[in-house]
């Protein structure tokens, strides 16, 4: 698969259900905690979800980020439809561990499972929407104190036990909505894929329809390749 596509299928994660991964920490009248019921009390009212995305990947030795943009569609429990359109269109549909990428310009689609193919178990329990994931993450106010939009603070997760170069997840709510407004991946290379949502509407009836996929005639099918899960 291409690195945006699976950088993707990790954010897609992240983006999905907020309400899943954002535990609230301890200590009376904490901005984190505040903020952290705010959004769940969004989420939890939540059934399905359209937006437009644009990414930016920075990548160790590339001179320049790849930029890329499209739209999501996401249904509770576990359906998502992600689809890139620009520079080039490649889709990826999940049905809870069942995932699918199709690139129309190599002509192939890859098929595999979504809890085979991320570093840890956490983005498929945030996408299917069970559990919550302070079993394995840590949130917490940026390193950096930065606020987004309207001056929410920034919010980091971080595996609990992992050390200082772990991968981490940076989100920006936004103030109106407390919908999540940008997601930065930062994995242990240093590479950053940052994505921006807009024009996010809620509730809208999507039909399970939307999210199937048929695979096209003459077109390869092969396994998507696999990461070990620590």
């Amino acid at each position: 698969m291409t690195r945006r596509a699976f950088a993707g299928s990790v954010a897609l994660a992240a983006f999905t259900m907020g309400t899943t991964w954002l535990p609230a920490p301890a200590g009376a009248g904490d901005p984190v905690k505040d903020l952290v019921r705010k959004v769940e009390a969004r989420y939890q009212t939540t059934t399905d979800l359209t937006a437009e995305f644009s990414q930016s990947t920075d990548i160790k030795g590339f001179a320049k980020p790849l930029q890329s943009s499209g739209r999501v569609y996401i249904k509770r429990p576990g359906k998502l439809r992600w689809d890139y359109l620009a520079p080039t269109l490649e889709q990826i549909f999940v049905d809870n561990d069942k995932v699918q990428f199709y690139i129309p310009e190599h002509k192939q689609v890859m098929i595999g499972q979504l809890s085979k193919m991320a570093n840890s178990q956490a983005p498929l329990q945030l996408l299917q929407g069970v559990g919550r994931l302070d079993r394995h993450y840590l949130v917490t106010v940026a390193p950096d104190g930065a606020k987004g939009h309207g001056g929410l603070p920034l919010l980091s997760l971080t595996l609990p036990d992992g050390g200082p170069d772990q991968p981490r997840i940076v989100v920006e709510v936004d103030p109106g909505s407390y919908f999540l407004r940008r997601v930065e991946l930062h994995d242990v290379n240093g590479n950053v894929s940052t994505f921006t949502f807009s024009a996010i509407r809620a509730n809208t009836d999507l039909k399970n329809e939307l999210f199937e996929f048929t695979v096209p005639q003459d077109v390869e099918v092969v396994n998507a390749p696999t990461l070990a899960v620590p």
